[in-house]
């Protein structure tokens, strides 16, 4: 084992009232092993984590939590997600960390959960689930100006994560499939990933990143696959009299190995953005400690043990203010 501080920031709980159902939902096709794992941030998180050399998680809730609720209940909803997390957090300071959900149906109410979490709760900022789905809209919509601002003013990320397809997207690019098969398609196995990738492209593109100049952006599963398109995004794409594509990834964007456990992605991406802007996750439950730690223990065969370490966690307590 690589022995550096190992920071690992899309680790996911879910909590009683934003859970499906068992064996309902987007997550029933993984089973009751991983909703268990999910209700867990105690004793086995934390097992897990010693076994497979993971010192330290930044937690978040999986994708929509509370986003797709009428304004009340997704706040209130948020916060007490939020709260949850915040305790376990405060009882291993050590090894856990949280991300906030907000309640991005109401853009101000997510900005004030945001500024309570941060201030009042201790959290590194938030993670929020592409919009689309549940909000029918992406971030660059002018509604949610004033929560992008407000991730700026607190200077703390924003990890934009996948989030399940609306119906009218399902109906469209995944109908005829057989359900499994259309599930996986609609989420983990492509359609949220090219949504996710498309999402930071639109934010991009519409002078998000000019307008706040200061918002940095975290996205998981080695960039979305943007990392390797960006040489044909950069030629294609026309951005005016807005740089290319690629100096706003390279300057407002960091991503992370989540759910990715071979080499070549991670090296694509490593080359593409530069090992700075790289770092290390898991993507547990739904990936498992044991395949993040053997792609970590892997990666010294391709680079150095400086920039392993800034994989590993260095990276990551840089852009988290971890120290």
């Amino acid at each position: 084992m690589c022995p550096v501080r190992t920071i690992a920031l899309e680790e996911h709980f879910w909590t009683p009232a934003l859970a499906a159902a068992p064996g309902t939902g987007p997550l029933a096709m993984w089973g009751e092993r991983v909703d268990g794992l999910l209700r867990d941030l105690g004793e086995t998180r934390l097992a897990d984590m010693d076994a497979n050399g993971i010192d330290f998680q930044v937690i978040s809730h999986v994708s929509p939590a509370a986003q797709g609720l009428s304004a009340d209940a997704a706040v209130a909803r948020a916060r007490e997600a939020n709260d949850l997390l915040a305790l376990a957090v405060r009882a291993q300071p050590d090894r856990l960390g949280g991300f906030a959900t907000l309640p991005t149906v109401s853009p101000r109410a997510a900005a004030d959960e945001l500024s309570r979490c941060r201030g009042e709760l201790g959290m590194l900022g938030a993670l929020v689930g592409s919009t689309l789905g549940s909000n029918e809209a992406f971030l660059d919509d002018p509604r949610f100006d004033v929560l992008l601002a407000r991730f700026e003013s607190l200077d703390v990320p924003l990890y934009l994560h996948p989030a399940p397809p609306s119906a009218a997207l399902r109906a469209v690019l995944f109908s005829g499939l057989p359900p499994a098969v259309a599930g996986r398609l609609a989420t983990g196995a492509w359609g949220w990933h090219a949504e996710a990738g498309l999402h930071v492209l639109r934010l991009i593109a519409t002078g998000v990143f000019d307008r706040y100049p200061g918002l940095r952006l975290i996205v998981g599963h080695c960039g979305e696959m943007i990392p390797f398109m960006l040489d044909r995004i950069d030629a294609m794409l026309p951005m005016g009299s807005l740089a290319v594509a690629s100096e706003y990834v390279r300057r407002n964007v960091w991503v992370t190995t989540s759910g990715m456990f071979t080499l070549p992605p991670v090296m694509c991406t490593v080359q593409v953005m530069g090992v700075e802007r790289v770092m290390f996750s898991v993507d547990y439950p739904f990936g498992r400690n044991s395949e993040g730690r053997a792609l970590l223990d892997a990666l010294p065969s391709m680079l150095g043990e400086a920039d392993v370490a800034k994989i590993a966690g260095e990276n990551a307590a840089r852009v988290l203010g971890l120290g």
